[in-house]
């Protein structure tokens, strides 16, 4: 006996989702007409486009930001001699000359007022030299270069470089 009231109340448990199913979805109103609506929709869609292509477009400018890695062509190394406390690495004189060159432009010394304090041969973690700059996406990639320091009229320059003449001066 206990199965057979089970069945007839899952029963009616089907029935009654059936017929709430029914009711939601409904059925359209016969005397409503669907001309008039795709009509007033057709309008709104027309006067909005009317509106946009008539106002004035406003000028847009995009500004490129500016990259704080330096490049320097070999060409634009003059000849240089500095101060040094330690050897250059053996393969960095293309990168050692950019970060000369980018820190004669910066503080307008010459190069016999600059002293090379420490370089070290370094793998960065990405294209960003060690130094990422706000704004700027870097590739994710290991890039072997320098760590090198500078000194000019008694301050230090932290520059850091890839193995070519790409340099940033790092100021963290």
């Amino acid at each position: 006996m206990p199965c057979y009231i089970f069945e007839k109340l899952h029963l009616v448990l089907i029935l009654l989702c059936l017929g709430l199913i029914t009711i939601a979805c409904g059925t359209q109103d016969a005397g409503e007409d669907i001309s008039s609506i795709e009509t007033v929709q057709a309008e709104i869609v027309a006067e909005s486009t009317v509106a946009v292509s008539t106002s004035t477009p406003l000028p847009v400018e995009i500004a490129e930001p500016i990259s704080p890695i330096s490049s320097v062509t070999p060409e634009s190394v003059p000849d240089m001699s500095i101060e040094s406390d330690v050897e250059p690495i053996p393969g960095s004189e293309e990168a050692l000359a950019a970060a000369i060159v980018h820190l004669i432009d910066q503080t307008g010394v010459s190069d016999s007022d600059i002293r090379l304090v420490s370089m070290e041969a370094i793998e960065w973690s990405d294209a960003s030299l060690g130094c990422p700059q706000e704004g700027f996406m870097y590739a994710q990639v290991i890039t072997p270069g320098y760590l090198i320091i500078l000194e000019a009229q008694g301050q230090s320059y932290e520059y850091h470089s890839d193995q070519a003449a790409n340099v940033v001066l790092c100021e963290q």
